[in-house]
């Protein structure tokens, strides 16, 4: 079954989860035990992982927050310590549909770098997630009312089950989040605790929570 899926990390980075981020809280720390949970599940039962990268040129203050964040050159771009996997490949920034044959079977982990939230905004991003066969998606990361709607909402609509690890999450105090929630579950998100993500026997038909991703 967990080969069957595949972890989709969006934006986990410094600036967000790191004590010395620029958008860094207590409650984005919360958070990032869940995803480091996640990623020893993943790594443990050998499952893929598609991670994003948000890199905002010098300069300018970035779309998550209106504190700048994850600006080139920057620590706060870089990714998280514990997200990162020794079978990995980084496609970086380029923004082409070529794609090296059978990434998920030479790689565990691919990395796409992107200048925007929307992770189908990015054409090798778009283009692996259109031909994968079907998988269904484990969301975590940063930026709920951004990257990670616009990721779920976009694999819905492209007919892949997607389960939102609620408690692997940061909203980023953005206004929108809770709307954003509605929206996702009005398309067919999932929201689950990381705890029944990684259960050894995951539940097959979770309850979907109403409340904000922050209750977890």
């Amino acid at each position: 079954m967990a080969n069957r899926r595949i972890l989709l990390d969006i934006e986990v980075q410094k600036d967000f989860f790191d004590s010395g981020g620029n958008c860094y809280s207590a409650e984005n720390r919360r958070a990032f035990a869940q995803i480091r949970r996640l990623f020893k599940w993943a790594r443990a039962c050998n499952v893929p992982v598609m991670s994003t990268l948000l890199r905002v040129r010098s300069g300018w203050r970035g779309p998550l927050s209106p504190i700048p964040h994850c600006v080139d050159g920057t620590d706060g771009e870089h990714k998280m310590r514990g997200t990162i996997l020794p079978s990995r490949i980084n496609l970086g920034l380029r923004n082409t549909t070529d794609l090296p044959l059978h990434l998920f079977d030479r790689y565990q982990q691919v990395v796409f770098e992107k200048r925007h939230t929307d992770i189908f905004a990015h054409a090798r991003a778009e283009r692996l997630l259109t031909e994968l066969d079907p998988r269904t998606f484990i969301l975590c990361g940063a930026g709920v009312a951004r990257g990670i709607a616009e990721a779920a909402i976009g694999l819905r609509s492209r007919g892949f089950p997607v389960v939102l690890a609620s408690d692997a999450v940061a909203d980023l105090d953005d206004p929108l989040a809770e709307m954003a929630c509605l929206r996702m579950e009005a398309k067919g998100v999932v929201f689950v605790p990381t705890r029944e993500i990684i259960a050894p026997r995951p539940v097959q038909h979770p309850a979907v929570f109403r409340s904000s991703v922050r209750a977890g």
